[in-house]
């Protein structure tokens, strides 16, 4: 491909934090425009090692030099401001941009379909392209999951731009979205808001920046709460299992892996949806997704064949294997909620339930240990990592043990605490026996295990 410059005047760019789901979309997206794309992570990953695959320059660890030469540095809003290419570019005068600035300014010339949220936005905001898809809408697309073994992230020549809106450190600020869909508004990112009010106040300032053409779905049921909704200033929908929404799901049926139910708008009954992922949380993303799709014109033909064939996102509630009778399930799930949800969907398989929790961030782990406790009772039996610190470093006393003894004081006594993460899988293994589910959980390296697990019960049962 030949070399083009981004904005009339960057040629190579590079990227510090390559490996976050935006980033990575962002390198792909910015190299099949023309750019030469370069980049850094604080640690080897899947995504790190998939860019590499695919041909791109990434270096492990952050030095100086390795933003020597670039028009442009990216920056992931999880890179602390002493980051040594940062502050290289600063004193070589290269420009300076976040990265979702940029994604702000990338898909100014499209209307942007985006897809916010608390919980559910990346499988969301799959559904939602996979029906423009069918609808032969050919969007564009910078969604943070992966699937099939690929990040979401390409260029189209069609006018829509589908993004998942990220409301870390306000990023979803940068945006200004012609179509939006809200699927709740929750007390997460505490160490960025304070409180949900603080959470409130961001969604209802994100919303205020649509143009006055703009359309807008809300998740109903009192997801989204009554002060985000009435921020709203332009025609909008909600939707929800309840009567008093816009859209709604009724006749609602469960199989094996997945569910079926009839969306009805008002008083006009659409059609019956037909799903292959599992869980009430998969209903209702699939019912705002299709929501959205209606507000936007497409015929319901083309939206009952996006969700038919969708199959799910990796790491959302991800069928690792099944070997001597015990099933593997892996999902990101990292805050209450969400191990709510997952656990929740687990126990609906009539099995026993093998949690292996690993929280992910110091303040977050404080912050709402005695909520993970509570939520982590409802399964079965209960293993506990030590948190992934990602971005963060250690606080006094707070580690997976916190959450242990919390459990413990409420009567739950199947809890292992197990610093090591690495003896997880051994421990696991001792524990569980066939028609066990096993349920890894967490936003950090844990789906390591649940490979490992997968791995060692193969050997076992041969």
């Amino acid at each position: 491909m030949a070399m083009k410059p981004l904005f009339g005047r960057y040629q190579r760019v590079h990227l510090v934090g390559i490996g976050g789901a935006r980033m990575e979309g962002l390198a792909r997206i910015l190299r099949q425009m023309g750019c030469q794309v370069s980049g850094s992570d604080r640690a080897e990953s899947a995504a790190v090692d998939g860019l590499r695959r695919d041909g791109f320059a990434v270096q492990v660890g952050h030095r100086r030099e390795q933003a020597e030469g670039a028009d442009l540095v990216v920056f992931s809003a999880a890179v602390p401001a002493d980051n040594a290419e940062l502050i290289e570019a600063l004193h070589s005068g290269i420009d300076l941009v976040g990265g979702a600035e940029l994604l702000g300014e990338l898909t100014r010339g499209y209307l942007t379909v985006a897809v916010a949220g608390s919980h559910g936005k990346t499988t969301t905001a799959s559904m939602v392209a996979d029906i423009l898809r069918q609808a032969d809408l050919e969007p564009s697309v910078l969604i943070g999951g992966w699937r099939q073994g690929r990040a979401q992230a390409e260029l189209k020549s069609s006018r829509f731009f589908v993004v998942e809106a990220d409301e870390f450190q306000r990023s979803f600020l940068q945006l200004s979205p012609s179509l939006a869909l809200v699927t709740n508004v929750d007390a997460e990112h505490l160490d960025c808001y304070g409180d949900l009010a603080g959470v409130e106040d961001a969604f209802c300032q994100y919303l205020s920046r649509m143009p006055f053409y703009g359309r807008c779905v809300l998740a109903g049921d009192g997801a989204v709460g009554s002060r985000v909704r009435e921020s709203v200033t332009f025609p909008c929908s909600t939707y929800g299992l309840k009567a008093e929404n816009d859209f709604r799901a009724d006749g609602i049926e469960s199989h094996s892996w997945g569910s079926s139910f009839e969306m009805e708008k008002g008083k006009e009954r659409l059609g019956r949806i037909v799903l292959n992922v599992p869980g009430e949380h998969n209903l209702r993303n699939s019912l705002g997704a299709a929501a959205l799709a209606n507000v936007m014109g497409v015929d319901f033909e083309a939206i009952a064949r996006g969700l038919a064939g969708f199959t799910g996102v990796a790491r959302r509630y991800e069928r690792r294997g099944e070997e001597g009778g015990v099933l593997v399930i892996d999902d990101y799930a990292h805050h209450p909620a969400e191990l709510a949800v997952a656990i929740d969907t687990a126990k609906r398989s009539g099995r026993r339930v093998v949690a292996v929790f690993q929280p992910h961030l110091f303040s977050r782990t404080r912050d709402l240990c005695r909520d993970f406790a509570r939520e982590l009772c409802a399964a079965d039996q209960v293993f506990l990592a030590d948190v992934y610190p990602s971005r963060e470093e250690p606080l006094p006393g707070v580690d997976g043990g916190m959450i242990a003894r919390e459990m413990r004081e409420r009567g739950y006594r199947d809890v292992v605490f197990v610093p090591q993460k690495e003896q997880l899988p051994d421990r696991v293994m001792q524990s569980c026996r066939s028609g066990d589910l096993v349920l890894t959980l967490g936003a950090g390296d844990i789906d390591g295990v649940s490979r490992a697990l997968v791995d060692g019960l193969k050997q076992r049962s041969s």
